[in-house]
């Protein structure tokens, strides 16, 4: 049996749940300077799991204290509006989609995700890039591997496999059973779930930032070259990918400007794991 075509892929991207509502929201805010914190808390009461997570977040935090928190709007007043944000975002995606096959484990996979994002959140802080636009793009720019798991489990498992046996980049094991890799596959599924523009640009050129010519996608090929480095989600035979010169120059970032902010990037990554118990 062939691998499906990248122009099925948009037939399979049917099979995977919708987003939920709240992170619908949570994106559209992106671009809505009108946007508030009680729209927000309608979205995230509307659905219990992700209280349940959010409530779980905000007690991590105040372990060994008497009081506990028991509503969403206590967590708002505790943990902020940005990291409530990252939290039901991060949440809802890695609970949601959280597929776990032999050979296929996707919560390894949004591990990783989590520390690109924590890279870029902390990266974009330092470059004038809007940090929740990078946090986010950065938790997405994977999503590819779960539609072209979801399209073909078989064929995903056979790149996967060459990608660890013969120590190449998955995107290029990819390319040699599909013909198209996770990037392109990424850019099928955001723009089947309506996803902004700057996120799909960032899903597209985390790889390969070059030919693209985009600060997002710039920023989040970096943050995934940080995020290998450090080891952030402990994936197996970890590897650095190629680090683009031009992506680096044109954010205005160097190694001594990353290195100082190491220690930074791997204590937010604690907590978050912490806060979202994975």
């Amino acid at each position: 049996m062939t691998a499906p075509t990248l122009d099925q892929l948009p037939d399979h991207a049917e099979a995977l749940p919708s987003l939920p509502e709240v992170v619908n929201y949570l994106i559209r805010a992106l671009n809505d300077d009108n946007a508030n914190l009680e729209t927000l808390a309608h979205h995230i009461n509307s659905d219990p799991a992700i209280v349940a997570r959010l409530l779980a977040a905000a007690n991590s935090v105040t372990a060994g204290l008497s009081k506990r928190v028991h509503s969403a709007g206590q967590a708002f007043l505790l943990l902020g509006a940005d990291r409530i944000a990252n939290i039901i975002l991060a949440s809802a995606l890695i609970y949601r989609y959280d597929t776990h096959t032999s050979g296929f484990n996707a919560r390894m996979l949004w591990q990783h995700s989590l520390g690109v994002a924590t890279c870029a959140r902390v990266l974009a802080e330092q470059t004038g890039v809007d940090p929740d636009l990078a946090f986010t793009s950065g938790l997405l720019h994977d999503i590819g591997q779960l539609l072209m798991h979801t399209a073909s489990p078989s064929h995903f498992l056979q790149a996967l496999d060459r990608h660890l046996n013969e120590d190449i980049p998955l995107f290029v094991a990819e390319r040699s059973v599909f013909g198209y890799d996770h990037c392109d596959a990424g850019r099928i599924l955001a723009t089947a779930w309506k996803l902004p523009t700057d996120i799909i640009d960032a899903i597209a050129a985390h790889h390969e930032p070059d030919g693209f010519g985009s600060e997002i996608g710039n920023l989040i090929h970096v943050s995934e070259c940080l995020s290998h480095a450090l080891d952030l989600g402990e994936l197996p035979s970890n590897r650095v990918p190629d680090l683009s010169e031009l992506a680096c120059a044109n954010l205005g970032l160097s190694w001594p400007k990353f290195a100082a902010h190491f220690a930074e990037i791997e204590a937010r990554f604690d907590d978050f794991r912490v806060s979202l118990g994975i």
